[in-house]
């Protein structure tokens, strides 16, 4: 599938470096040339649900995919279309390279052949890849609106994800559960949500630029989910986080998996 025209987008309005952002937070471990702790946590979360059947569909939409393509890796064998979106050009721009297989795209194959390990290898990374490919369109998109796909009209998806945005694209609770009702307004009845975020946050550092993010708690993020109309199936916390305070002063990580009633 072809992604939109990238003068579409709307490029970043303050400092923030796609391509650093990834060398920061999803390079290898130097030392254990692995992939951190957070991110096998997430990974694996994604593929337990994908691989019970249970959330499956026609199309699939993640919200402020940022820079990066991993959370789809297991879902991407469970929907025809694919939909990777964000509100800034430098993020989309970088996707793009990677399914162009442009020479300076970043190197997603490690994550890959987590992946495709935790599958039982039925596929090798190569394939995977080659999937994902083919299915993927790109959008730009901003949770902040009513229709967070706009000025684009899609028909309500069977799934949504949306992972490490919602902290970093509103700036007050009320925005936030507003944001949660704009996503879920995306999904059809019966179909899934799939959040992955960080409680207790209030900063991140790329270089030398410190990006601040909304502080939530357990019990902020059950009550929005509620409010937006749908029931909580899973939530599953990860508290071994190893990032450093001065880059990114997380305390947990969560993933959920929601069903719109």
């Amino acid at each position: 599938m072809d992604a939109e025209p990238a003068e579409k987008w709307p490029k970043s309005e303050n400092n923030f470096d796609a391509r650093k952002y990834l060398d920061t937070f999803y390079a290898l471990d130097p030392e254990t040339q692995e992939i951190d702790k957070e991110s096998q946590f997430l990974l694996k979360f994604m593929d337990r649900i994908f691989a019970s059947g249970h959330v499956q569909g026609e199309s699939i939409i993640e919200l402020g995919s940022g820079p990066s393509i991993h959370h789809i890796l297991s879902a991407c064998k469970c929907f025809k279309k694919i939909y990777l979106t964000d509100y800034f050009q430098e993020n989309l721009r970088e996707i793009e390279r990677w399914l162009k297989d442009e020479e300076d795209a970043f190197d997603w194959k490690p994550y890959l052949k987590y992946v495709c390990n935790l599958e039982g290898n039925r596929t090798t990374p190569e394939e995977k890849a080659a999937e994902i490919r083919k299915n993927v369109l790109l959008l730009k998109s901003d949770v902040n609106k009513p229709n967070p796909l706009e000025p684009n009209q899609l028909p309500p998806t069977d799934c949504v994800i949306i992972a490490g945005c919602l902290i970093c694209a509103c700036k007050t609770l009320d925005d936030f559960r507003s944001a949660v009702k704009n996503i879920v307004s995306l999904v059809r009845p019966g179909g899934f949500l799939i959040i992955s975020d960080y409680l207790g946050a209030s900063y991140y550092v790329v270089g030398k630029d410190k990006f601040p993010l909304l502080s939530l708690d357990e019990d902020m993020v059950r009550r929005a989910i509620a409010g937006a109309g749908c029931a909580i199936e899973e939530f599953n916390m990860f508290k071994d986080f190893a990032i450093p305070e001065e880059v990114f002063d997380c305390k947990n990580v969560f993933c959920l998996l929601a069903r719109k009633l």
